[in-house]
């Protein structure tokens, strides 16, 4: 499954995006609440609330990583995450294929 991720503000206009190859869990997968509900074909938000949780599962979805695109992917949502986490008026938007 490949996704674009993106770091918006309200207005869509933040440039920040990257692809996302392989990594996501499927929605079958209950470990991951947040990240198994990605949908691979829609639209996906996360808001700052919801940023300290979906830092803890995607450092367990790290181990899903294999090669070193996955991983500078894997970096930058990572980064992007954080900066959503400290900013209110930002979101992670994940758009599926």
């Amino acid at each position: 499954m490949s996704l674009v991720v993106k770091l918006e503000d309200d207005l869509g206009e933040r440039s920040e995006w990257v692809m996302l190859h392989a990594v996501i869990p499927t929605n079958s997968d209950g470990s991951f609440p947040l990240l198994s509900g990605i949908d691979p074909f829609g639209k996906t938000v996360f808001n700052h609330l919801q940023m300290q949780e979906f830092l803890r599962e995607w450092e367990k979805v790290k181990d899903r990583v294999r090669d070193e695109s996955q991983m500078e992917a894997w970096e930058k949502v990572k980064h992007m995450a954080e900066t959503c986490r400290h900013d209110r008026d930002l979101y992670l938007r994940f758009v599926g294929n």
